[in-house]
């Protein structure tokens, strides 16, 4: 391992990532933060909130080289940071960011905690906030705030004592720890009186979508507050980074051999990575369907479609290859993908897919493949190419073999 890592941040991405053996010290804001973190091998937590010049400090006491920011998406102050620290001292960075909800049901957004409010003063329904504790001054000069609004936060003593000071008693209180489900939501909607739900997009982990789901089946609204535009890597992707820059051991791929033969195989992009994969897929008797707006030399004989890709293109496919040349629009396939439950490999990005595409080396039905775990293309390809002069031979001396014992 090359250099120093350091992770921020207590969430569910932080603890996936330490999960999988990385060496690193891990800044946590709270106590119950660390606590989520107990147990993990080859993680110092640090405890406490840090401003710009305590991390730029700490950066050097710890002589840090990388860091990883998988802290909250709503901690917007602390990504600001992290950021301008890193910037600072010279640390290469990563934000790790959460995916964000799909919507559906009656839902209206504002981007900040004040603009939930006002759209709640003057009213008389009854409200569940879901948006944690540090969010809840800006309800507290809402209309008739004691009998309308129930604040769900987490069970510690410090949150409860600061619930108290802004008004909440015992009965607009629910201090519990999630994960809470879809029926579980009903159930406080129901006991509360609540017809507005306000809460934060913190995605599956923040049990988001089974907020949305809750409301729509109790005919209650959500007023949602936003989170930005912030765009960052996923936890698959930022292994990868790492492995990449601080030289990581990694595990090898588990090569899945997956019968082809007749099966469509979808491939969007027409360029020549594009071609070499599907003739990779064809070789292996797959039925290859490629869609591009535009198709280099060599596509005969394939099915292909001169046109933008539709979603509907993976009706029918067990597998999806994205090798366009557009970074967005294959990140939008990969998404479309798993939604789906079809397997994808990305050409420009492979830890954001659910397979690798292999370097396949075969003489008839006699295969193997080679792979460096998405750390080194090039010396993927030697390794294939080393393979493919000698697999011919050593198959055929197999089957001389083979026969020699018959006899």
């Amino acid at each position: 391992m090359n250099g120093r890592l350091l992770v921020f941040g207590g969430t569910t991405e932080a603890r996936e990532l330490l999960r999988r053996g990385v060496p690193a010290v891990c800044c946590v804001a709270t106590a119950y933060g660390a606590k989520l973190l107990e147990g993990l091998e080859n993680v110092r937590v640090l405890t406490g909130r840090l401003d710009e010049t305590a991390m730029e400090d700490l950066f050097r006491a710890e002589k840090v080289t990388h860091v990883i920011d998988a802290t909250h998406p709503y901690a917007l102050e602390v990504t600001k940071n992290v950021r301008r620290a890193c910037e600072r001292t010279g640390v290469k960075l990563l934000r790790v960011a959460r995916a964000r909800t799909p919507l559906f049901g009656d839902v209206t957004a504002v981007a900040t905690p004040e603009e939930a409010a006002a759209l709640l003063d003057g009213g008389g329904e009854k409200v569940l906030l879901t948006v944690g504790s540090k969010e809840l001054p800006a309800f507290a000069g809402v209309s008739r705030a004691k009998e309308r609004l129930f604040a769900r936060v987490l069970p510690t003593s410090d949150v409860i004592a600061q619930c108290e000071a802004l008004g909440y008693d015992a009965g607009h209180l629910i201090a519990m720890q999630g994960p809470f489900s879809a029926a579980m939501n009903e159930q406080m909607l129901a006991a509360t009186g609540a017809t507005v739900i306000v809460t934060k997009d913190g995605g599956a982990s923040g049990g988001m979508e089974e907020k949305l789901r809750a409301a729509q089946n109790r005919g209650a609204r959500v007023i949602l507050i936003g989170r930005g535009d912030e765009e960052g890597a996923t936890v698959d992707e930022a292994m990868l980074w790492l492995r990449r820059e601080m030289k990581l051991e990694c595990p090898p791929l588990f090569p899945m051999l997956l019968p082809l033969e007749g099966k469509k195989a979808l491939l969007i992009g027409g360029g020549p990575v594009a071609l070499r994969r599907a003739q990779t897929l064809k070789s292996c008797g797959a039925d290859v369907r490629a869609v591009a707006v535009a198709f280099c030399e060599g596509w005969d004989g394939f099915d292909t479609a001169a046109r933008e890709w539709r979603e509907s293109d993976l009706d029918g496919a067990v597998l999806a290859v994205a090798a366009t040349d557009n970074r967005e629009q294959n990140r939008l396939i990969a998404a479309a993908a798993k939604k789906r439950g079809v397997p994808v490999s990305i050409a420009d990005n492979a830890a954001e897919g659910t397979f690798y595409f292999p370097a396949l080396i075969h003489c008839g039905a006699a295969a193997v493949s080679a792979s460096s775990g998405g750390l080194d293309p090039a010396l993927t390809r030697r390794l294939a190419d080393r393979l493919r002069e000698i697999w011919p031979g050593i198959v055929a001396e197999e089957l001389h073999r083979k026969e020699e014992n018959r006899r």
